[in-house]
């Protein structure tokens, strides 16, 4: 088993959401000391989700179910934008709305994800028909003679 085979969507999603975690509670434990903005976890929770946006696409183009990993590919961003939102309200105490452009942020990593996925699955659904298709010399024709 090599690594694309292991990292599945929901495994994605969760070490996303792990990595993002444990930096917003870094930072929490660093607030005072560093006198940071309190924009701060949203700034990690639009970095996590857009990591996992990125390795999700990519991990995507060896999947062997193609359907059965889009499917867990959405429901797995779905799951990232709700639960790093949801620690990001938490431990800053701001809503998205109140975060500055983070909104907008979370709009373009969305779209985005959402364009990327249709591409790779575009070009996966190429490739595999380019394989499966049998690729005949063309037929010698008979040249009139002279």
């Amino acid at each position: 088993m090599d690594i694309f085979e292991k990292a599945t969507p929901p495994v994605q999603a969760v070490i996303s959401i792990g990595l993002g975690l444990f930096f917003m509670l870094t930072c929490l434990m660093f607030e005072n000391s560093l006198e940071l903005r309190p924009e701060r976890p949203w700034v990690f929770a639009s970095t996590f989700l857009l990591f996992y946006s990125i390795f999700n696409v990519v991990f995507g183009l060896s999947a062997q179910n193609a359907e059965r990993y889009w499917t867990q590919a959405v429901i797995g961003f779905v799951l990232c934008v709700a639960v790093l939102g949801a620690l990001a309200y938490l431990i800053s105490g701001l809503g998205i709305n109140d975060a500055g452009s983070f909104k907008w942020i979370f709009i373009v990593i969305t779209i985005s994800y959402l364009v990327f996925m249709s591409i790779s699955r575009a070009m996966k659904g190429i490739v595999d028909f380019a394989q499966k298709e049998e690729w005949n010399s063309p037929k010698m024709r008979d040249k009139p003679k002279k």
